[in-house]
């Protein structure tokens, strides 16, 4: 996930969940991820790239950051992630990223879908 801090670029490894085409993540409340998406919600994700299948399909989704707020939905992305995720470094938070585009590639021509 590319997010900027300050003016340059910034990528960092992150796991994600979805619902339908939202993606969810958790992290520490005071990591500087969140504070890079609190000056600028927007992102770019890339998921399904392995170093086990350099050729497989992929996904390249630019994504804004919004707030969650089902609670019913944030106790069940917590509960996802709570045995995934471990921290002594603060409160988690969940973060929740609309997706604005979605390509799919490496399956022949890119495909783009608009949402």
């Amino acid at each position: 996930m590319a997010t900027l801090n300050g003016r340059h670029p910034y990528v960092r490894y992150m796991t994600f969940t979805n619902e339908d085409f939202t993606l969810y993540a958790t992290t520490t409340e005071d990591s500087q991820k969140v504070y890079d998406l609190n000056e600028n919600p927007y992102t770019h994700i890339l998921l399904g790239y392995t170093k086990e299948d350099l050729d497989a399909p992929y996904l390249e989704i630019t994504a804004k950051l919004s707030e969650v707020k089902d609670d019913t939905l944030k106790l069940k992305i917590t509960n996802f992630f709570k045995d995934v995720f471990t921290s002594e470094d603060g409160d988690m938070v969940t973060l929740q990223f609309d997706p604005i585009t979605i390509k799919l590639m490496n399956d022949g021509e890119p495909q783009e879908l608009k949402l």
